[in-house]
């Protein structure tokens, strides 16, 4: 086979083996690799003439996914060329990796290779932890067998003989995966190899089983391999290509080939996998670490009458050897909630035995007394380690009514970090912190816990369908029927608090009823909501939560907090936007009958700046000032504009501090400018490169009514794929349609923009049906650019 052919023909045949057969990975991979080899050695046979005298003490040997024989149809290729130097000389060395390294490179096969003795592998494997790993996949492809088998036993017992020692660094290797890689089973767009849980972490396994301290689940683990090698050997015949991460553009082409339905679908069955391998890999170092750990810890006693050391507590659950287990033979109804309650608080993890044993058992609805140690157990700091070992086991999804549903669902948004069940273990981490400001931190717990059960594949409105299945999973868990109407009430109205705050006028009447119909008018409620919104803000990511979008939530629900006491509500000291730097920008104009800017002082630490501008007010003001922000390249993250007798005072959230914004002065002239200018078309044209093709559904624009929200004025959200110029769009075509904005709210989520705009007609009035219709359509329009 000519070098340049190798790709091609790697490709062909994986594709000629087929993913028809889920249970065909193995095999295709074997005959990736035999493929493979015999071109290795077709190589190695022709280069004999070049370099004469090599068939003994000169060897290629494979490593890596060709070491053991898992070879996907574009991987690299990992080569070590053995020689005996006491038979092949440093010269004849050189040439005969001339011989092989050169014809790979010409095939455009990427390459990793060494020209090594045996003495430096063992050596290098010494001192390297990685390398030493990756040689105990040492195999012969060509050349003196007996070398690379000497040289393999050689690394393998080096190995052996040092892993006490160097159990510690394996533990350092994974702490380091930990810290510069994400998990792949929470990553939107994973890493099959490098990511935890990933084809990395499945090698290290084996490799602690190789050292004969610690061995693992093999049907577990080889189960997970099957999986992750699928999708990689899937992902490289997509894009021929040896790349393992998995990103947005190709995944619903290797779901497809690999038998799912969905993106989604696929992603789950990955993430299931790399949960597994991490739970393995966490096994296996403990075990590791137990095995070389002086005895003296785990038993009592000297001599003949050493005994393991247990320590007995209530309701049948025992600790031994740094794990936590039950007694058997306990019948004690509050076994097995109180042995999760113990590792949830201390850290201690569950012992394999206890989890095999909690999976078998049959389930029924938790009794008062279970449910308390339950919500225990969601307020133990440890909580996220102990829920891993419980979900890799399938405990958790028996436990919880409707959460095999959501189980390892990713989350097809910038702003989340993890799937959906796992966010909700987060949510409910967050909400240990308000436990001493709601009058019943239970039904926080157990809410953070249900709150995104709505969340299974082909919701529509995960809140509103979640809240039915929160109030039966919360019944099952042991609470009254009015407590699960209460969970039920805030699972159906978590966004709510949150979305109001930041997405409405709160000087409109209207938002404050909203928010009091959602909590039933409960004060209550009321605070649960609160702290639920901030905790579930949080669990979900950075950008979710800051302490603007604080104060606005805060503000509205001290509005509700007065209006269900009958209290008038007090003044407030901090308000976004700043009430001084509203006043003076509107006293500016009215001295001047221009333009105005001011940079209210910064009230926090947060790299967010506020701008106050000003202007009399006119049609393609609010255009105007888009424009000019956009311009002077200010990503724009939050926005309100309001009018006060006939000037225009709006308020903008930007990225960075002060000291990285222009100068005032800057932004007036400009706004001059603009204002001066807005009646020419041509003058309103942004300069910028079109927004990239549409490439997935989630990337189109939702334009949606939103009736009732104002007596006064006609609510209009747009949530889009943002972009620089999308605000200044949206303004331009509200200016084109000869419309007036009330109020406007934007906000920035991940990669979206979710603007609301109170919408008026020129007299000030509510917008009538036809010209909702074209409006809606023209701002679709827009947003689409």
């Amino acid at each position: 086979m000519p070098s340049e052919e190798l790709a091609s023909r790697r490709i062909t045949q994986v594709l000629h083996e087929g993913f028809a057969d889920p249970s065909a990975g193995p095999s295709r991979r074997l005959a990736q690799s035999d493929l493979v080899d015999d071109w290795l050695r077709t190589l190695w046979e022709r280069g004999g003439e070049a370099v004469p005298g090599r068939g003994s003490g000169a060897a290629l040997a494979a490593i890596g996914s060709l070491g053991r024989r898992s070879l996907g149809p574009a991987s690299d290729l990992d080569l070590v060329l053995l020689v005996d130097p006491a038979r092949v000389s440093t010269e004849r060395a050189a040439e005969l990796a001339g011989a092989m390294w050169y014809p790979i490179w010409d095939s455009g096969t990427s390459l990793d290779h060494s020209v090594r003795s045996p003495e430096e592998c063992e050596q290098v494997a010494a001192a390297d932890l990685r390398t030493a790993i990756a040689l105990l996949d040492l195999r012969h492809i060509a050349g003196d067998a007996q070398l690379v088998e000497d040289t393999a036993a050689r690394v393998r017992a080096r190995w052996r003989r040092e892993a006490r020692r160097r159990v510690g660094e394996v533990v350092d290797l994974a702490a380091d995966r930990d810290r510069r890689y994400g998990s792949l089973a929470h990553a939107t767009e994973p890493n099959l190899k490098s990511d935890r849980g990933g084809l990395r972490d499945i090698t290290v396994i084996r490799a602690l089983a190789e050292s004969w301290l610690a061995d693992h689940d093999h049907e577990v683990v080889d189960a997970a391999s099957r999986t992750l090698r699928d999708a990689r050997d899937a992902l490289q015949a997509v894009t021929g290509a040896s790349g393992t991460r998995l990103g947005r553009a190709d995944q619903d082409a290797v779901a497809a080939l690999t038998g799912h339905a969905t993106a989604d679908d696929h992603h789950a069955v990955l993430a299931d996998a790399a949960r597994a391998v991490t739970w393995e890999l966490h096994r296996a170092v403990r075990a590791a670490e137990a095995a070389i750990a002086p005895g003296g810890s785990a038993t009592r006693g000297v001599g003949t009458a050493r005994r393991p050391a247990l320590e007995r507590l209530p309701h049948g659950v025992i600790v031994q050897a740094g794990e936590v287990s039950v007694d058997p033979s306990s019948r004690d109804l509050l076994r097995d909630v109180a042995a999760v309650r113990h590792a949830a608080t201390t850290g201690l993890p569950l012992a394999e035995a206890t989890l095999a044993r909690m999976a078998q058992e049959p389930v029924a609805p938790l009794l008062p007394a279970q449910r308390d140690v339950l919500v225990d157990a969601l307020a133990g700091e440890h909580l996220a380690d102990a829920y891993e070992a419980l979900d890799v086991k399938g405990v958790f999804s028996r436990w919880v009514p409707g959460w095999s549903e959501i189980r390892n669902r990713p989350q097809r948004s910038a702003v989340h970090r993890f799937t959906v069940d796992r966010h909700q273990i987060e949510t409910v981490l967050e909400a240990q912190r308000f436990l001493s400001r709601v009058s019943r931190p239970d039904l926080l717990l157990v809410t953070a816990l249900l709150h995104d059960l709505g969340k299974r594949p082909g919701a529509r409105d995960h809140a509103a369908e979640g809240a039915p299945l929160a109030e039966t999973a919360a019944r099952h868990l042991g609470f009254d029927r009015a407590d699960a109407r209460t969970i039920a009430t805030l699972a159906r109205e978590h966004l709510t608090l949150v979305g109001l705050a930041t997405g409405r006028d709160l000087a409109d009447p209207t938002t404050l009823r909203e928010l009091l119909r959602a909590v039933d008018e409960d004060l209550d409620t009321l605070e649960l909501l609160r702290a639920l919104t901030e905790a579930d803000a949080i669990a979900a990511g950075p950008s979710a939560w800051s302490t603007w979008r604080a104060d606005l939530v805060d503000h509205l629900t001290d509005l509700g907090r007065d209006a269900l006491r009958g209290t008038e509500t007090a003044p407030r000291t901090r308000l976004a936007p700043q009430r001084s730097a509203q006043e003076a920008v509107l006293a500016a104009v009215r001295r001047s009958d221009s333009a105005q800017v001011i940079y209210p002082a910064p009230l926090d630490d947060e790299p967010i700046s506020q701008l106050c501008l000003g202007a009399p007010d006119g049609a393609g003001v609010f255009a105007a000032m888009a424009r000019v922000l956009v311009r002077l390249r200010l990503d724009v993250h939050s926005a309100v504009v309001s009018t006060q007798d006939g000037i225009a005072v709006n308020t903008w959230w930007v990225t960075g501090t002060q000291a990285d914004l222009p100068h005032p002065s800057v932004v007036r002239s400009a706004l001059d400018r603009e204002l001066a200018h807005r009646d020419r078309a041509d003058a309103r044209v942004l300069e910028l490169p079109p927004a990239p093709p549409l490439r997935t559904t989630e990337d189109a624009p939702v334009v949606t009514l939103l009736p009732g929200a104002s007596r006064e004025a006609t609510v209009v959200q747009v949530n889009a794929r943002n972009r620089p110029s999308l605000l200044a769009d949206v303004a331009e075509t509200i200016t084109v349609h000869g419309l007036q904005v009330r109020s406007a709210h934007v906000m920035t989520l991940g990669r979206r923009a979710v603007d609301v705009l109170y919408l008026t007609d020129q007299h000030g009035r509510a917008l009538d049906p036809p010209t909702v219709g074209r409006i809606v359509a023209a701002l679709m329009d827009a947003a689409s650019t």
